[in-house]
């Protein structure tokens, strides 16, 4: 004897007839993972957290770049890479500032760039610049930057951190 199917079961099969099993209770097929998307000049979306979007939208030079003239060190490539952010929140609020990191491959911040204190209004987008112009020393050149990371230092409502894949060779 069949066990009797609720309105709900018997409806969600009918419309769903190829996701139920035999019995009439719907089956549980996982949602593809969608790859992550290239942003402008190649830079790939990494991990967020935080309610606010923070979006690349581009840099000078273009990531992918060869960075020549640096010296010895970080220090002589400092100020030379400047990028653009478009920040977007749905509840709005201060932010104390917004900073940026560019790491290399051996996972060393070795640029660090940015802003002073601004508000978010509501739902309304706002873009800002950061100029990775705070160089750690240690960081050694030729250096091949892989990851960057922007933070929104700000309350728990707007606070947000973004991570990118993204690619520039520092150059004596």
């Amino acid at each position: 004897m069949r066990s009797p199917r609720s309105p709900l079961i018997l409806l969600l099969c009918v419309l769903l007839a190829p996701g139920c099993g035999e019995d009439g209770t719907p089956t549980v097929v996982p949602t593809p993972t969608p790859a992550p998307t290239p942003t402008p000049g190649g830079v790939v979306t990494g991990a967020r957290t935080g309610p606010t979007e923070i979006t690349f939208l581009a840099a000078e030079p273009s990531p992918g770049a060869t960075i020549d003239g640096c010296g010895r060190d970080a220090r002589g490539c400092s100020g030379r890479v400047r990028m653009g952010f478009r920040l977007l929140s749905a509840s709005g609020g201060p932010v104390l500032d917004a900073i940026g990191f560019l790491h290399a491959t051996n996972q060393l911040a070795c640029y660090r760039g940015a802003t002073g204190p601004f508000e978010l209004q509501p739902g309304t987008a706002r873009e800002i610049a950061i100029v990775f112009d705070q160089p750690d020393p240690v960081c050694g050149v030729p250096a091949s930057i892989a990851h960057m990371k922007v933070v929104l230092n700000a309350p728990v409502q707007t606070a947000s951190l973004q991570e990118w894949a993204v690619r520039y060779e520092l150059r004596p």
